[in-house]
């Protein structure tokens, strides 16, 4: 016995070669290999079906992510993922700005040098005020980097119950 896990296709375009499944939409393009061998993917109409070997928690576990990777894949090549992140401080005043293609993050807690972080490509950043939006067609890459911003600007060695300061997801993708 098998678990079958089912993908509607009816709002973009998708391709399936070899082990490589490929999403179009007026977004852009999106691509995903299947790595288990166990895996067995076939397209049918409008409907993409992923289906394991056997019944088991692991071989379901991945077909049942695999559907997820590709149903998200889907919504991001038709519209995109956005994230909303704010730089809150309350000792020094910092500013944000965008320098090409990093996000600089300019006398956080007072320090002189300036925090830098580097946008990956297919991603797009704007900076508004204490805001910044990101957006991008793929939600893992949108994601990882409103992650990598928080992480990188937070205090470090001092009291966070006084010390406040830092940049914040306020809307996850």
């Amino acid at each position: 016995m098998s678990t079958k896990f089912k993908v509607d296709l009816s709002s973009s375009n998708v391709e399936l070669s070899g082990n490589k499944i490929t999403v179009k939409g007026k977004e852009g393009e999106l691509h995903t290999e299947i790595t288990y061998p166990f895996l067995k993917v076939e397209k049918k109409d409008n409907v993409l079906f992923i289906e394991s070997e056997k019944d088991n928690k692991f071989q379901k576990s991945i077909a049942g992510t695999l559907a997820a990777n590709v149903r998200n894949m889907i919504k991001g090549v038709n519209e995109k993922y956005t994230a909303e992140l704010e730089l809150v401080y309350m000792h020094f005043p910092a500013s944000l700005k965008l320098n090409g293609n990093k996000v600089v993050v300019e006398n956080f807690v007072g320090e002189r040098k300036p925090r830098e972080i580097q946008v990956p490509e297919g991603l797009k950043v704007e900076v508004k005020g204490n805001k910044i939006i990101l957006s991008g067609i793929d939600k893992y890459k949108v994601g990882q980097l409103a992650g990598m911003i928080e992480s990188k600007i937070q205090i470090k060695n001092k009291d966070r119950r006084v010390f406040k300061d830092g940049i914040f997801i306020t809307k996850k993708p």
